[in-house]
């Protein structure tokens, strides 16, 4: 008995799948970036080793057929499993090498992240990383592809992560950054409830669970949190509280960043910011476990000194 699946090339089914998903032969070549004959060579091989027709056409549209239809679906599982598989070697290689792909968000920095990552190097000089700068979004996405084995978000990132795990790495808790102009420039600590006439600007909720966090707090509390602005980056939410009269809430780690014209005030209730850490496994990743543990004792160090 032959076997034709030994025929079947990659480059022939994301050929196939492309035209499957477009219904257009021309269309699908551009979007693959070939010329319309080779994609119809491959098709046409794939149809000959199959022994089937895998689309009806005719001079405007394209259609599967029922064997066609049969391949676009196994095609998607097939996709997906070689990719994990290969992500998974690409992975086990940079375990072998030492080497560990870490996402993170910038504000990380600001709670002593350099120092951390420049003593790991000095207490590991066998063991590398990457570092990628990612919104805690795109860190899970990429765990899940592989791409990195580490990612370090906020507390409020944590939350429904499955089936990665997530693990508190220091304690960080949200306060109130004004202008020093702002009304409330005198202030030590402040209530929601006097916060809740004030105009905000926020991190990008798409991108910030905890800006949604924060909204859903003053909604318990009986107050619908007025949001005048949103921002993508931490420096530029700063930057724009310390030369207007909008006020926001952050993690008081911000605070420890040397900033002009902003004043920091504790917040009385208690909104947790930790920073924490996400991954799928460490326990057979002597690179990300050396890592997680030196960076997580730097960090809390950092924050006694500054705190």
């Amino acid at each position: 008995m032959v076997d034709h699946s030994s025929k079947i090339t990659l480059k022939m089914l994301r050929y196939f799948y492309q035209v499957a998903t477009v219904k257009h032969f021309g269309n699908a070549a551009k979007k693959l970036h070939i010329s319309n004959s080779p994609l119809s060579a491959q098709i046409k091989e794939l149809e000959r080793i199959i022994g089937s027709p895998l689309f009806i056409r005719d001079t405007r549209t394209v259609e599967l057929t029922n064997t066609g239809q049969l391949l676009f679906d196994e095609c998607q599982t097939i996709f997906r499993v070689f990719d994990t598989s290969v992500r998974k070697v690409i992975e086990q290689g940079r375990n072998e090498n030492k080497s560990l792909n870490v996402g993170l968000i910038s504000s990380f920095f600001w709670a002593g992240l350099g120092d951390a990552l420049r003593s790991f190097k000095e207490a590991y000089p066998d063991y590398g990383f990457q570092i990628f700068e990612m919104t805690p979004e795109e860190q899970k996405s990429s765990l899940d592809k592989h791409k990195i084995d580490i990612g370090l978000v906020r507390f409020a990132d944590t939350i429904n992560t499955s089936p990665f795990t997530a693990e508190k790495m220091v304690d960080d808790e949200m306060c109130v950054v004004v202008a020093n102009n702002h009304t409330f420039k005198d202030r030590k600590m402040i209530s929601i409830e006097e916060l809740k006439d004030e105009q905000f600007i926020f991190m990008q909720r798409q991108d910030s669970a905890s800006s949604k966090l924060i909204v859903d707090t003053f909604l318990t509390h009986g107050h619908y949190i007025n949001i005048a602005q949103e921002v993508y980056e931490p420096n530029t939410l700063v930057s724009i509280v310390a030369s207007s009269n909008l006020v926001s809430i952050v993690p008081t780690s911000f605070s420890y960043h040397r900033w002009s014209n902003v004043h920091f005030i504790k917040l009385r209730e208690n909104l947790p910011a930790h920073l924490c850490a996400l991954y799928r496994d460490k326990n057979d990743n002597a690179v990300l476990t050396a890592f997680f543990q030196h960076v997580t004792d730097e960090l809390i160090q950092f924050k006694k000194h500054r705190g």
